[in-house]
């Protein structure tokens, strides 16, 4: 099947699967001003007060700034683990720049010089290349398995993202390399992940433990094996903005473009350590590229002008969460949210780094 004949057959299962998914939709159940609040009552509030949450069915926030920490859940119990989605590949690009701190890696270092590629074109693509989305890599590979998975996606809540390391190394053989313009890929991420490990000899799941979650006492930052996302006893359920609960996107191969879960205190702990330049591969969030009109892009971390703020950011969306994160550095500021929908988060997100900017002016 050619590329454009797959194209249109794609299209037509997500909307067919669209369709279907809104005559499945179940109830009602989004959290309001009713909803149980664990933590800082007020930060959940204002929180509130900059959503509409119609399908948002759990929510988790953390403010840090000069004056102090707070964080807060609504419908779930303070130390609820939710997934961070592509919250994930700034993660990712922390552990790049530290293991080039350590010599483990260039920048320059191919893939080719990590995995067996032989002729693949992706063999020549760099881990530098890969941390500023300017790889020229497929968001995702073409593939009918593809199609299938997010059929099942759409159409029952599955996880689409079921492929082990060994299957991201095989879709690199296969992929095709374009221009090398910054272009989102998640084979991308997930290639530079999985490369750090390799390179590092350890799962990723054990490398985020071990240089990010250990070092900075994140008790609840993990990436759960494949299979496993609803086992840890926080995890909290991923639900789409109509109220279907989705299966956890708990994929070994894709882990390190999607695959971190964690709750507001260790993301209030990190975003601390990342504040005061504590937290490994700080260099990770210096603008070293041009990545759209708004934004410059470190190693995973964008970052973009807001009301004559420098905000370094990255949100996130997984079937069942969508999350913000940003940190003014300046100010000393950072916001983290995270819900359990399928609806963004970004806009309540920069509007609470903004008040929390001026709160710690005033």
């Amino acid at each position: 099947m050619n590329r454009r004949r797959l194209a249109t057959v794609m299209t037509a299962f997500a909307v067919v699967g669209a369709l279907v998914g809104a005559l499945l939709r179940p109830g009602t159940g989004s959290i309001d001003e009713n909803s149980p609040v664990h933590g800082d009552a007020d930060l959940a509030a204002q929180a509130l007060g900059h959503l509409s949450t119609n399908g948002i069915y759990a929510l988790s926030i953390a403010e840090v700034s000069p004056e102090g920490t707070r964080t807060a859940t609504i419908g779930t119990p303070l130390d609820g683990a939710f997934e961070i989605g592509s919250v994930s590949r700034p993660i990712t690009g922390l552990l790049y720049a530290e293991a080039v701190e350590r010599g483990e890696v260039r920048p320059e270092t191919t893939l080719s010089e990590i995995f067996e590629l032989g002729e693949a074109e992706a063999g020549e693509v760099t881990l530098e290349e890969l941390s500023q989305h300017r790889s020229g890599l497929p968001r995702l590979p073409v593939s009918l398995t593809l199609l299938l998975d997010s059929y099942r996606w759409l159409l029952l809540g599955h996880n689409p993202y079921r492929e082990e390391p060994a299957d991201v190394v095989e879709d690199l053989r296969g992929a095709s390399v374009g221009e090398k313009d910054p272009a989102y890929s998640n084979l991308g991420f997930a290639a530079l992940g999985l490369a750090l490990a390799e390179t590092a000899g350890m799962p990723y799941p054990e490398l985020v433990e071990s240089r990010l979650a250990q070092p900075l006492g994140l008790d609840t930052f993990y990436v759960p094996e494949h299979g496993e996302g609803a086992e840890h006893p926080q995890a909290v359920s991923g639900r789409a903005a109509s109220g279907r609960v989705q299966a956890p996107w708990d994929s070994s191969g894709y882990a390190p473009a999607g695959g971190v879960r964690a709750d507001a205190e260790s993301m209030a702990t990190l975003a601390q350590a990342l504040l005061a330049e504590e937290a490994p591969g700080p260099s990770a969030l210096e603008p070293a590229a041009e990545y759209d009109e708004a934004n410059q892009i470190g190693a995973g971390w964008l970052s973009r002008e807001e009301h004559g703020r420098e905000i370094t950011w990255h949100n996130g969306q997984t079937g069942g969460f969508s999350t913000w994160i940003g940190l003014d550095r300046e100010s000393g500021t950072a916001v983290f949210i995270s819900a359990a929908s399928g609806r963004p988060v970004d806009d309540a997100g920069r509007a609470l780094l903004l008040e929390a900017g001026r709160s710690s002016d005033a």
